[in-house]
């Protein structure tokens, strides 16, 4: 093989890898198409939160569902056959656990974009500071943390 065939080869491998590589770096599932935004109407232990939606695709159904962190939820906020461009709004009540620093609202979408593929699913998450969560104090430890050496030992005289 000549010197001139073998850079044509290389060439051609090198054009072929390129548009392999292109093809494969397809752009990803776009992700934010609820478009869901929140809003704390009032604070305290019970939240009352207003969630707005403004589709940029259309959903089968779309509803919030209580996370972590959450005793209760009312009333139930869903919505059938979301339409891209809409606008929608509902308003929750969510009570805080007590013995928990924050709750979590999920807003989560269903959608079917391919009738041979499965359910395309997205979910917006809002996590909520709990007031009047006080974290337990911690117990400080009177033993040293094994094969932890205080140096100097506390025991050696001081240098003078």
């Amino acid at each position: 093989m000549s010197v001139h065939t073998s850079a044509r080869v290389s060439l051609l491998a090198a054009a072929l890898a390129f548009a392999v590589c292109s093809g494969a770096s397809a752009s990803p599932p776009t992700h934010r198409q609820l478009g869901a935004s929140f809003k704390i109407l009032s604070a305290g232990r019970t939240v009352t939160v207003e969630i707005r939606l403004e589709p940029r695709a259309s959903f089968d159904t779309v509803h919030v569902e209580a996370g972590s962190g959450v005793e209760s939820l009312s009333p139930p906020c869903s919505f059938t056959s979301v339409v891209r461009g809409g606008s929608y709004v509902c308003r929750v009540n969510v009570t805080h656990v007590s013995d928990q620093a924050s709750l979590t609202l999920n807003v989560v979408g269903e959608r079917r974009v391919d009738p041979t593929k499965p359910r395309v699913f997205e979910v917006s998450h809002f996590t909520i500071p709990n007031p009047e969560f006080v974290a337990p104090a911690q117990k400080r430890s009177s033993r040293p943390t094994p094969g932890l050496k205080l140096t100097p030992p506390e025991s050696t005289p001081k240098a003078h």
